[in-house]
């Protein structure tokens, strides 16, 4: 059930699985069209080994408020939103994962507050842009002429109607603002790297991907880890997903990162 709370004046939605016996706190941010629902798998599996885990959904996705801000959905202001939520829920020094477009919001967030996180983990996200998308702008001239629910009767509920998943990817596409989900479509083309500035940090960094990844590049998400003197971990039989592909696995590789800090 998700708890409502104001941030930056608008009303976000948020999940927290409490553990048993906390050992540390951990953020996760869910990616473009994605929602907290993302994380539902692995999140009651990270609290059973004592994590306290705080999802969201994203400023204008599924039933966090559609924004009435000027630059509500930059870049910026999405990682403030995390700053915030780790500062109202009390969390100290959470480990912050970000999924796919939520690695690119993690990476302004350690920027903008790099002493607010323990550590960073990538998860099959990017340095910057994805390059190579022609299925992003055709998104983006879709989201732009069409409402969230005549987008989904045109073009997804034929594809997805037989996902195991169905309701709940109905469900947020329907309900989210077209543009937050237009902005950040665009910031999938355009968004320029922080790498640098997040080496220079020397925050602890993991970047993940599934084997079948095909957003990012893979020698691009490789080359991400190099230039963090991060450890890089491939998980197998997962493509983009590997939060919902193999749970279990992506939670031990998780666990041994941050355990090893």
């Amino acid at each position: 059930m998700a708890t409502f709370v104001d941030i930056q004046g608008e009303k976000l939605a948020v999940e927290i699985y409490e553990p048993t016996t906390r050992i540390a706190d951990v953020v996760l941010v869910h990616g473009w069209t994605g929602s907290k629902e993302d994380f539902n798998l692995i999140g009651p599996l990270l609290a059973d080994m004592g994590y306290r885990v705080l999802t969201f959904d994203n400023r204008g996705q599924h039933e966090s408020a559609h924004s009435v801000r000027e630059g509500a959905y930059e870049v910026r202001s999405l990682a403030l939103d995390v700053i915030e939520l780790v500062k109202s829920f009390g969390f100290v020094k959470p480990h912050l994962f970000g999924h796919s477009f939520g690695g690119l919001i993690s990476q302004r967030a350690v920027v903008e507050s790099p002493d607010t996180f323990s550590s960073l983990t990538l998860f099959c996200s990017g340095p910057h842009a994805i390059p190579g998308k022609p299925e992003l702008q055709a998104s983006l001239e879709i989201l732009a002429s069409m409402s969230m629910q005549e987008s989904w009767d045109r073009f997804k509920e034929e594809t997805d109607k037989l996902l195991p998943r169905y309701e709940i990817y109905k469900k947020r596409w329907t309900a989210s603002d077209p543009r937050s989900t237009h902005t950040m479509a665009l910031h999938l083309q355009s968004a320029e790297s922080l790498i640098k500035e997040i080496a220079a940090l020397k925050i602890p960094v993991h970047v993940i991907y599934g084997e079948d990844d095909d957003a990012w590049p893979l020698d691009l998400q490789d080359q991400m880890a190099k230039d963090l003197a991060a450890p890089r971990t491939i998980i197998k039989a997962a493509g983009h997903c590997p939060n919902e592909d193999q749970p279990e696995e992506t939670v031990r590789v998780l666990a041994n990162f941050w355990s090893a800090l």
